[in-house]
This record gives structure tokens, sequence and C-alpha cells, in this order.
């Protein structure tokens, strides 16, 4: 009888793991992401194609990886694209809550990340 009390309860603190866990697994793809675009964007050859590489990047990191944004954007830094320089990359993902395991909304999941430049390479203008 007591089981059959419990039960309810139990089956809900197991959904809130199950959200709260997809939450997080949103939050470290979007990490991933911004990661994957700073990398691509410091081995581009000129700090006009890296925002274009940074973005397509990021894009199939998200994709390839299940998390689907609507609205998603990309941030590139590329102040300090040089030879022993860096590339910093903001990813904004808006991900919809049901797509996480929740009832509905949405929340904004946001990551930055900067990758060093190579020092020995030679930059186009």
């Amino acid at each position: 009888m007591e089981l059959l009390l419990l039960a309810p309860v139990l089956v809900a603190a197991l959904l809130l793991m199950v959200i709260a866990g997809r939450q997080v697994s949103a939050s470290l793809i979007v990490q991933e992401a911004a990661y994957t675009a700073a990398r691509t964007a410091s081995l581009q050859n000129s700090a006009a194609a890296a925002p274009e590489g940074a973005r397509r990047a990021a894009a199939r990191e998200l994709r390839d990886r299940g998390v689907v944004c609507e609205p998603f954007s990309t941030a590139v830094d590329t102040s300090d694209f040089a030879p022993a320089g860096s590339v910093g990359v903001r990813v904004s993902c808006t991900v919809t809550v049901v797509d996480l395991g929740g009832w509905g909304g949405s929340r904004v999941v946001r990551s930055e990340a900067v990758s060093p430049v190579d020092p020995h390479r030679e930059a186009l203008p």
C-alpha cells in the first residue's frame, strides 16, 4: 500500500532527473560547438573567412549531436587574427524545453571559446 502512495512521487522525481540531464547535455553540446567553431575559425586562411567557417562548424556540431536550435547564432572576434594571436567565438542557441524533455517554453544556451592561431602560419590579408 505504501508503494502505491510513493509511485507518483518516484515517477515525478525520475522525470525531473531526465529533464535536468537533457538540459545539462544541451549545455555541454553547445559548449563543444563553440570550441569546434573557434578551432575552425583559427584554421581559416583569413579573418574574413573565419566567421563563415565558425558558423558552419558550430551548426554541423549541433546537428550531428541532435540539438535543434531556433534561432542559432555565432559571433566571431577576429580582432587578434594573426600568427600567435587568437580567435574567439560565442555560440547562442535557443532550444525549446520540449526538445529537452519538458512541457513547453524555450531556453537560451550560450557558450564562448577561444582558440589560438598557429604562430608559424602565414596569414593572408
